[in-house]
């Protein structure tokens, strides 16, 4: 999964059913999976975006294996993303699986998401929707 990259994984999403999404990322295996997708937001991060930025997220990805947290943190012109719940979160976004794989790889809108209640937001939503300019978006 380390070798693949965002634009890889992009196109492996693109066009897929959501049970070829789920069976890849299975045999793939989670973990590994969310693990590259995170690292991923680390390398696409765009510092100049940010400037006067202090804020972790935190993402929680409900899988079959249960529900994973992420936080990213943002500070100081950098982005770290590790596999654990932050309590001072600027904002918390809950998601399935699913979702969260079609939003990263750009085959879902997070308004839409949101909207449909597939994305849920606590916290700061605009600085949520601001976020989105943080990453460049691979392209599949």
């Amino acid at each position: 999964m380390s070798d693949i990259s965002p634009e890889e994984f992009a196109q492996m999403v693109a066009g897929a059913s959501d049970k070829e999404i789920e069976e890849r990322v299975r045999e793939l295996g989670t973990r590994a999976t969310l693990d590259r997708i995170f690292a991923g937001f680390e390398e696409r991060f765009r510092p100049d975006r940010t400037e006067g930025v202090d804020a972790r997220v935190v993402w929680k990805i409900a899988t079959d294996e249960g529900e994973m947290p992420y936080t990213l943190t943002i500070r100081d012109g950098t982005c770290r993303a590790t596999f654990e719940e932050a309590d001072d979160a600027k904002a918390t976004l809950r998601v399935k699986l699913v979702h969260f794989v079609k939003l990263v790889a750009g085959q879902a809108d997070g308004m839409r998401l949101l909207l449909t209640r597939k994305l849920k937001v606590a916290g700061d939503l605009g600085f949520v929707q601001r976020m989105q300019t943080f990453f460049d978006q691979p392209k599949a």
